[in-house]
């Protein structure tokens, strides 16, 4: 079990199994013939399923680690919080790249501005890319803690526009975002309920739960 804690906690292995779903989605099939008549349109597709299952997976991170606190698993998942947020949005703009060629260009992209799914598809994006610009020591020095955070809370917000997003591209991807939205929307009532009903504990007991500082006097 520790050796897999230590796997699970190493930035090599998160590394390369964040950019492994990539190559193993996008680029095997690109070179094997694997992307069926029409490539684009599977690239497309892929990338952007790819980008918005990171970031549920991210978001997934805090309500686990509130609901299963003592989890050596958990903890070491969410080491990778920033690195998985970040390759979310890596696949965002990957998609968004795909769409652009799909489209036929910018033109084509201004003209496809006229469907409700895009200006959600490009509001939560632009939400991932200020998020990961700011996914760094320097900005949390410069915003301050407490800025940092209420500003990051933001990615909850293109999460719901990027879930509707895809929910509304075309026939058959409610299916896909439910499987995403609703675990999302489970963790999360869990969480807060968790949270609500420790509030609610008698003194004594909340006292007795939280971890103990040993004073050893010297001898």
């Amino acid at each position: 079990m520790n050796a897999l804690i230590k796997i699970l906690g190493n930035k090599l292995f998160a590394l390369a199994a964040l950019i492994g779903v990539g190559i193993w989605l996008l680029v095997i099939p690109a070179f094997t013939g694997g992307l069926g008549a029409n490539p684009l349109e599977k690239l497309l597709h892929q990338s952007g399923e790819i980008a918005i299952w990171t970031l549920g997976a991210v978001l997934s991170l805090s309500p686990l680690r509130v609901l299963f606190p003592q989890s050596h698993v958990v903890a070491a998942l969410n080491g990778h919080r920033r690195a998985i947020g970040v390759t979310a949005c890596v696949y965002g703009l990957l998609h968004l790249g795909f769409h652009i060629l799909y489209e036929g260009g910018w033109d084509g992209l201004l003209r496809a501005l006229s469907k409700p799914f895009i200006w959600f598809g490009l509001g939560g994006l632009s939400i991932l890319v200020v998020l990961t610009a700011t996914s760094n020591n320097w900005s949390i020095r410069r915003l301050g803690g407490r800025n940092w955070k209420l500003l990051h809370r933001l990615a909850y917000v293109g999460a719901a526009l990027l879930i509707y997003h895809q929910s509304i591209a075309g026939k058959g991807h409610w299916f896909v975002a439910r499987w995403l939205l609703f675990p999302l929307l489970a963790l999360q009532l869990a969480r807060v309920a968790k949270t609500l009903l420790k509030g609610k504990l008698p003194e004594w007991s909340r006292a007795s739960s939280m971890p103990r500082l040993e004073i050893v006097s010297p001898p």
